[in-house]
């Protein structure tokens, strides 16, 4: 069942209340019958506050807010595009009565909000208040005093808030004005949170006081409010109902609801998102404190049936039965019994505790949320507010892991940084998990016509094939095939340790396409698919290597990259093995170049160009042949880098030509940078996982199929797809 409105309505002088009904100033309309297209099962909430004595303004609030609900029914487009529009309007009508000089001035504040299948869309302006109470705890709108505030009716311009939420039944919302803004949220509470209105009522005649206020009290619920009148025409009907204490006092309570679908009628689409200005706090669902001790509760119960019926089968025999229990066995279980139940409430106080620290982490997200967006061109105050938001959510996250209220908020901020950063977000999906254990260091694709992907693994040293079309986008098979590993015997050469792969295609003294393996033990392992027969080929001077890192090929040479020897070691082909020329043993480069800080290099196929990725954040790219830096990481800051590296730790050259790209994957800020020959950024691409986090923070490789673009990154025990 959908969700529906109860309202009530209080109207308290200097602590005395008013049978004065409706209130004035408060609206709660459901859809009419000729509502506009989309607008049919909305139920729209206002609460219009003027300044002056109410008896003066009764009339005027009730002309205005009649406008509001005929303008926003009849309208079409999104609710928060109606809900501006509508409040725009009632501030020109209010500044051009001002103007007229017909009555004194009038100023204001309004809250506009709308429930349309299960979302709430709240629209402020002037010193309004709101508050949602959510199972965890209370939300405040706007959370803190705005710095500037116009007043409805001053001037034509208005500084509007905008919240979006996302309610659960037993939510509960309340408009107020702002004449009890003093109130803390924590004395608001006990009307907003685990509750029904009719108790929220009660509590809010207390919490008020002897003060003034005209308040508006919501429920949402999924069930039918019983005796109260479900509304589905223009007009809100009251029904009287009997608190259940505090004496005979009566309240007015009506229950809105949006008109039915009918047969052949369609449920309208969601709104569409609101525009660049608006600001959307986070969706804030939960699965809260007292759902936790339901289930707590529950298997409380289920124990205690248990033992229930255990001590009716121990229980003392009846006269004449010939059967009787040891004396021990009762004698445990009331000693054990105790324990247990001890242990389940501890568990819901436990669970309770972990509920409220995670309210309060989703409140400082949200307040996180507004800043940024409050920060406007300051990109950078914009960028620290998003952080913090996202670090806040992975504290969130260890706490409840999968909670729909932190992803929803963590989404909106990788989408602000994104537009920020001029990133393209991509959705990443596993394409392969090799288990718990498995760490994968390197992905490599083969370069046939009939598919292939390959990794290594570097917990168990093995390399692994997976079969796939030729897109590379459907496995084939659901097994990897291992086709090399720590210790395999491959003729006479036993394997070492595996430390990088690369795809050999056949050339002039390659005659077979290979998979290449570097052994950090001094070989190239070599696996051919047309035989699936694997070959080893020593590799000259290896006894000089230190720590080897990386593999990359130009000209059908091997470059081995050694950071602790400072060197890039070179092999030539020759028939399936290798040699080394004593002129040419390593590639020359200045002693600038800093290998020995080096973590990937590759090589142009063309040119022989060089391209360096550093682990403190460098990227530099060499002519090989005149040892000069053609462009660096500083080069890429001014041409399109929003950010500086953090940790580069792949960098690849495909293509050729025009169609050249360099694609470096920035496992530090989660991200691949594409970026021309030239030194120019190209694109910028993060992606999502299906927990709405930033898949590739602490990627460890990626390989690139083009023509269309598909990005291979391996990330701990997993292998991602993300396309564009």
């Amino acid at each position: 069942m959908e969700l529906q409105a109860v309202i009530g309505q209080l109207y308290i002088v200097d602590g005395v209340e008013q049978d004065q009904q409706p209130v004035p100033g408060i609206l709660a309309q459901p859809a009419p019958g000729r509502a506009a297209h989309g607008r049919q099962r909305e139920v729209l909430f206002a609460h219009l506050t003027l300044t002056a004595p109410l008896a003066d303004n009764a009339n005027l609030l009730q002309a205005l807010l009649q406008g509001i609900s005929e303008q926003y029914f009849t309208s079409s487009g999104s609710v928060t595009a109606a809900l501006r529009q509508v409040v725009q309007d009632t501030n020109n009508r209010l500044l051009q009565l001002n103007l007229s000089g017909s009555n004194a001035p009038r100023e204001g504040a309004i809250t506009c909000a709308v429930l349309r299948d299960g979302e709430l869309y709240i629209v402020q302006t002037g010193e309004s208040l709101a508050l949602v109470g959510h199972n965890f705890g209370v939300e405040r709108l706007p959370a803190t005093t705005p710095e500037h505030i116009t007043p409805l009716g001053r001037s034509a311009g208005l500084d509007f808030r905008y919240y979006h939420q996302r309610l659960l039944p037993g939510d509960m919302l309340l408009l107020a004005d702002p004449r009890i803004t003093h109130l803390p949220s924590h004395a608001l509470s006990p009307a907003l949170v685990d509750t029904e209105l009719e108790l929220g009522l009660d509590e809010l005649r207390d919490a008020v006081g002897s003060d003034s206020g005209r308040l508006l009290l919501v429920e949402f619920t999924d069930e039918s409010p019983g005796g109260l009148p479900i509304v589905a025409k223009p007009v809100i009907k009251s029904g009287r109902i009997t608190l259940p204490k505090k004496g005979a006092r009566e309240t007015a309570v009506a229950a809105v609801a949006a008109q039915p679908i009918r047969e052949g009628q369609t449920r309208s689409p969601a709104p569409a998102t609101p525009d660049a200005d608006t600001l959307q706090l986070g969706d804030m669902v939960e699965t809260t404190a007292r759902l936790a001790a339901a289930r707590s509760a529950l298997g409380l119960s289920r124990s205690t049936g248990w033992f229930a019926d255990l001590m009716l089968r121990l229980r003392p025999p009846l006269a004449g039965s010939e059967t009787g229990t040891h004396w021990a066995l009762p004698a445990v279980l009331a000693i054990v019994i105790p324990l247990i139940v001890a242990a389940i409430v501890t568990g819901v106080y436990l669970q309770r505790g972990r509920v409220r620290q995670v309210a309060e982490l989703r409140q400082e997200m949200s307040q996180s949320l507004v800043f940024a967006q409050e920060a406007g061109d300051d990109g950078e105050a914009a960028r620290e507010h998003y952080s913090r938001l996202l670090q806040l959510a992975a504290e969130a996250e260890e706490l409840r892991p999968g909670d729909p209220g932190v992803s929803e908020m963590r989404r909106q901020a990788l989408i602000a940084m994104d537009e920020l950063d001029g990133v393209t977000r991509l959705t990443a999906v596993p394409f392969y998990n090799y288990g718990r254990s498995a760490d994968l260091a390197a992905v490599a694709l083969s370069g046939g016509f009939e598919g292939g992907l390959y990794t290594l693994d570097a917990d168990s040293g093995s390399v692994y094939a997976l079969d796939t079309d030729e897109s590379f986008t459907t496995l084939l098979s659901e097994d990897p095939q291992r086709l090399g590993f720590s210790g395999q015997a491959v003729g006479s050469h036993v394997v070492n340790k595996l430390v990088d792969i690369a795809w050999r295609p056949s050339g002039a003294q390659i005659e077979r396409d290979a998979l290449a393996m570097l052994d950090a033990g001094g070989a190239v392992v070599s696996y051919y698919p047309d035989s699936a027969e694997t070959r080893a080929a020593t590799l000259g001077l290896s006894s000089e290597w230190l720590s080897p890192v990386d593999m990359t090929q130009y000209l059908e040479r091997i470059y081995v990259l050694d950071p602790a020897s400072v060197a890039i070691w070179k092999y030539f082909p020759q028939e399936e093995g290798f040699v080394v020329d004593p002129a040419e043993r390593i590639l020359a480069m200045n002693a600038d170049a800093d290998l020995a800080n080096a973590v990937d290099i590759d090589l142009y196929s063309e040119d022989g160009s060089l391209l360096v990725a550093y682990g403190d954040g460098r990227l530099r790219y060499y002519d090989t042949r005149s040892g000069r830096i053609l462009w660096d990481e500083s080069d890429l800051l001014q041409s399109g880098l929003s950010t500086p590296l953090v940790d580069p730790v792949a960098a690849k050259l495909v293509g050729k030509g025009l169609n050249a790209s360099i694609y470096v994957l920035d496992a530090g800020n989660g991200r691949i940078i594409q970026i021309s020959r030239l030194g120019n950024v190209l694109a910028q691409y993060r992606a999502t996982n299906d927990r709405g986090e930033d898949a590739l923070i602490g990627g460890s490789d990626l390989a690139i199929g083009e023509t269309p673009l598909r990005l291979f990154v391996t990330v701990g025990n997993t292998l991602y797809l993300a396309n564009p």
